[in-house]
């Protein structure tokens, strides 16, 4: 779908964008530079700038694309539909841990991902402080600041979603927990080796398109605990696991399945 060239330039607008738009507003916004749009669910003038910036610089890259934003289809649900379409999709979150950014603190993210057929054929996410990067591409793996990715599991893991946080402490199963409030930034965890597992009761296609590949194409398992199913651009309802192994996934998944059955019965 894309040559490297393309590929490479995509990070670049990436990165040229996050400079220009996001980075020089860090700790300096103005107060009307900051909106809800729900509860908790912040949006700054460094969210639609970057996404204005982002959409035409990809469709300038992959002519006859398409673009589904996180803050378009906040003004407009029916942008969502795109993902129904056969061609080629790009899923944009200019600035994931908006919350985070909002309130002068780290971790945030800037997520691309490429859809076809509601499929992922390539993401990045971008740490615009930080500059690390993590690309995917679908069958050539993945690259965490320019080197092979890999995931080295472990016990520690992020878990977001109030009850699966519960059932997660309750089995004592793990050994700890991190809680950044940015999708992105648990997947550059996972590439660091950080971390071994993340879980999201939310599936939102600009969080998870990009990660799921990376994870899947760095050896991992990523897909719905409820059916088993894979990781789908269109669905949006977890949870979600992402693991290290087929192994682990399983074992996670066994973990927090049996917490609910517990306390399901429970008197």
């Amino acid at each position: 779908m894309l040559a490297d060239a393309a590929i490479d330039l995509v990070s670049a607008r990436i990165a040229e964008i996050a400079a220009t738009a996001i980075v020089p507003r860090f700790q300096a916004l103005a107060a009307h530079e900051i909106a809800l749009k729900g509860p908790s669910d912040y949006v700054t003038a460094a969210d639609l700038e970057a996404e204005a910036l982002l959409e035409p610089a990809l469709v300038d890259i992959l002519p006859g694309s398409i673009v589904v934003g996180e803050e378009a289809v906040a003004k407009n649900a029916n942008v969502l539909d795109r993902l129904a379409e056969a061609g080629p999709v790009w899923i944009v979150d200019p600035l994931d841990g908006t919350g985070n950014f909002a309130q002068g603190q780290r971790p945030f993210c800037t997520i691309v991902a490429l859809a076809v057929a509601g499929k992922p054929v390539a993401g990045w996410i971008y740490e615009p402080l930080s500059g690390d990067l993590l690309v995917a591409v679908r069958g050539q793996g993945a690259r965490f600041q320019g080197r092979p990715a890999a995931l080295a599991g472990g016990a520690v893991g992020a878990v977001y979603g109030k009850q699966l946080r519960k059932r997660a402490l309750a089995s004592g199963r793990f050994a700890g927990f991190v809680d950044e409030r940015c999708a992105g930034s648990v997947y550059l965890d996972l590439a660091r080796g950080r971390i071994g597992f993340g879980v999201f009761t939310r599936a939102l296609p600009w969080d998870h398109a990009a990660g799921s590949l990376a994870v899947a194409e760095m050896g991992g398992t990523s897909a719905f605990m409820d059916d088993r199913s894979a990781y789908d651009v269109r669905r949006h309802v977890g949870p979600l696991l992402q693991a290290s192994t087929q192994s682990a996934w399983d074992d996670i998944a066994s973990v927090l399945a049996d917490q609910e059955n517990a306390a399901s019965s429970a008197p």
